[in-house]
């Protein structure tokens, strides 16, 4: 098979070893294929919304002689698969709010999962807000750049602890504040010049109104500005 993108390397290598990999969205189911392949999941069942990806993705099993391992489903999000079915589950590419949306009509058929690898395009602060309000942990997280678009992916982890996290760290990961690796700083660079346009045009402006919206740009643009100046 081809090469995964850097953008899927960078999701597989944030799975870990899993019985059946549910992944929705495949995409050529070209990341579950992989994943059978390099022997992190044992088999797999790839979830197409439309007719036209889930043939092709139907073709990419059967070139790769997977058929036998690797399923390959029509429907919308999680429907397609039966409750306790999967124990690992990758979605990704989409926006924060769309995977949220996906795993919150599928709760049920994920009683057996004990990962999530997930990689929002857009709204990542607010995909790991409905996660550790729903009984998950970030056990591993990565930023990785494609095409001019930034993805965040994470790895999340049913939990019993309650995790509290900063507006900062919600927003672009507690593990990827640590690292601080190239990609996440210049997600960080990137929206720190944004947020100091912001703040310029809002004091540029009359203050009726919106005292509040300038205090939080205020208190981004400090916690960015903070957390940039370790690595300058």
């Amino acid at each position: 098979m081809r090469q995964l993108s850097h953008r899927l390397q960078t999701v597989l290598a944030l799975l870990q070893n899993t019985a059946c990999l549910g992944d929705i969205g495949s995409d050529h189911a070209f990341l579950v294929a992989a994943a059978v392949l390099q022997g992190k999941a044992a088999r797999g069942i790839a979830v197409e919304l439309c007719e036209l990806p889930w043939r092709q993705s139907k073709r990419t099993v059967h070139a790769l002689g997977l058929s036998e391992v690797v399923d390959v489903r029509l429907g919308d999000g999680l429907e397609p698969l039966l409750p306790g079915e999967v124990h690992a589950l990758c979605i990704a590419g989409m926006g924060g709010g769309t995977i949220r949306g996906i795993l919150e009509r599928g709760r049920d058929k994920l009683t057996q999962v004990s990962q999530m690898v997930l990689q929002p395009n857009v709204d990542a602060g607010a995909l790991r807000s409905y996660l550790c309000d729903s009984g998950y942990r970030i056990a591993d997280e990565a930023v990785v750049e494609e095409a001019s678009v930034v993805y965040q992916g994470m790895r999340a982890e049913p939990s019993r602890e309650g995790i509290l996290y900063t507006p900062l760290e919600l927003e672009y990961g507690r593990i990827n504040l640590k690292r601080l690796d190239s990609h996440t700083v210049r997600l960080l660079e990137r929206d720190f010049a944004h947020w100091q346009r912001v703040e310029s045009s809002l004091q540029a402006g009359r203050p009726e109104g919106i005292a509040e919206r300038r205090q939080w740009v205020n208190e981004r643009v400090s916690a960015l500005r903070e957390v940039l100046a370790n690595v300058r």
